[in-house]
């Protein structure tokens, strides 16, 4: 166990650390080295043999796996997809369907759906996301803002599709029922969606998209490649693959088997070419915007995750935080408005330090929940979790979450957070809906 000094030291070093990195533009695994590092040394002190430090470190990393092999595949399928003439193809598609004038709101509305039929938002950015971020470049359209609408769309059902994993995350954390946690996040999924829908639309009002330029953008690429309906199989591929709910890792690599069968067949793409792209990413002497990065790309963050991984098996295992939970929702006469302030702070803070997503949910529900129960109803909980916990690590620039999401559209969180209203909308929306609650304290949702 930590003491007060040591775990503020801690946190002090590790975000001190990132932000330190991520100003320098150096790799932000060195900054977290730091606090990885000070952690270690805190609870070594404690009396903790290293070898234990060791396997829970090793279970910790052990828990990133499906998230490393995600950006892995991220790093490659974009460039498959890319050199098979899939997001070619889709890009040409969408110049003659898409109407650019309400290209924002259109890019949000179409997340959102696709994200709650396939609740998971690496899904929803990789099969719609990556085609109309490069049908935004072409039209001219500023990509955060289209970064933005995209990835305000895929949190929708991120969080609140039944089958998405976080959704069903914050129902056991917080011993709900999936049915309980869809009622309780109603009322700020409204709020949020039409502050969200609002927004978008105003921008394309106000925007100039240059609809007189959208006839002369027809077959931007087709003397480029060989076009076919095939093309469009391995983005059907990946969105069939979620929905059966097959592993996300085995519906991207059948996404890029299929791409790399058909860029064969209609593309004549070399076996060289193919390694060339996976690894350094699809470069392009005749269409500059179809430049792309590759797995090589990937390592630096990789080895980020890998590192949070440990962190938060020596958090787990050692049950640093556990003795603070009593301490942060104050005293008995707390009132909602309160406990959710500090609960959302306290989401912020693990998502900060620990960079994942998965270590602020299950603590600030596990460990909050007994205390929470004695003063207010548990889906009161569920819902400032999935409201804050669940979607504020998608705004940190080191969180792995974040870097997944910004890996897939192509732009840095910090760019398009700004317009990625519906994350920030849902902790205000939030804060208002247990304001608003003081009155009812006695009502059983």
């Amino acid at each position: 166990m930590l003491t007060n000094r040591q775990l503020s030291v801690t946190i002090f070093i590790t975000i001190l650390g990132l932000a330190a990195a991520y100003v320098l533009q150096i790799a932000l695994a060195i900054g977290f080295a730091f606090g990885l590092m000070t952690l270690v040394l805190f609870v070594r002190r404690g009396g903790t043999a290293f070898r234990d430090i060791l396997r829970s470190m090793g279970e910790g990393v052990k828990h990133t796996k499906e998230v490393i092999w995600i950006l892995a595949l991220v790093g490659v399928v974009i460039p498959t997809w890319t050199a098979s003439g899939t997001i070619p193809y889709m890009i040409d598609l969408g110049l003659r369907i898409v109407d650019p004038s309400y290209f924002l709101t259109f890019s949000f509305v179409l997340s959102a759906c696709i994200s709650m039929l396939l609740g998971t938002s690496t899904g929803t950015l990789s099969s719609v996301g990556i085609p109309l971020i490069g049908l935004a470049l072409l039209l001219q359209i500023p990509l955060p803002m289209v970064a933005g609408a995209l990835v305000s769309g895929a949190f929708v059902g991120d969080r609140t599709s039944p089958f998405s994993s976080a959704n069903r995350l914050v129902a056991s954390s917080t011993g709900v029922s999936v049915k309980e946690l869809f009622k309780a996040l109603l009322p700020t999924t409204i709020g949020a969606g039409c502050i969200t829908f609002g927004l978008f639309l105003f921008l394309d009002v106000k925007g100039e998209w240059h609809q007189g330029e959208k006839a002369l953008l027809h077959e931007q690429f087709g003397t480029g490649f060989t076009y076919s309906i095939w093309l469009l199989l391995p983005v059907l591929l990946l969105l069939l693959s979620i929905l059966l709910r097959f592993k996300t890792r085995n519906g991207f690599l059948l996404s890029i088997a299929s791409a790399i069968g058909i860029g064969l067949f209609l593309q004549g793409v070399t076996l060289y070419e193919w390694l060339h792209a996976m690894w350094f990413g699809y470069h392009s002497r005749l269409f500059d915007s179809l430049q792309t990065k590759g797995l090589s790309n990937m390592v630096e963050l990789i080895v980020l995750i890998g590192l949070a991984g440990a962190f938060n098996g020596i958090l787990e295992e050692n049950r640093v935080l556990q003795s603070y939970m009593q301490k942060l929702l104050g005293g008995s006469s707390a009132s909602l408005f309160s406990a959710t302030v500090r609960t959302s702070l306290f989401g912020l803070g693990l998502g900060l330090v620990s960079c994942t997503q998965t270590l602020p949910i299950m603590m600030s529900g596990r460990s909050l929940l007994p205390f929470w129960e004695e003063r207010f109803p548990r889906t009161q909980l569920a819902r400032v979790v999935a409201d804050s916990s669940l979607i504020l690590a998608a705004m940190i620039p080191w969180n792995m979450l974040a870097i997944v999401c910004g890996t897939i559209v192509g732009v840095p969180v910090e760019h398009y957070m700004a317009y990625a209203s519906f994350l920030w909308a849902l902790p205000l929306c939030t804060l208002i809906w247990s304001y608003g609650w003081r009155g009812r304290k006695n009502a059983v949702g």
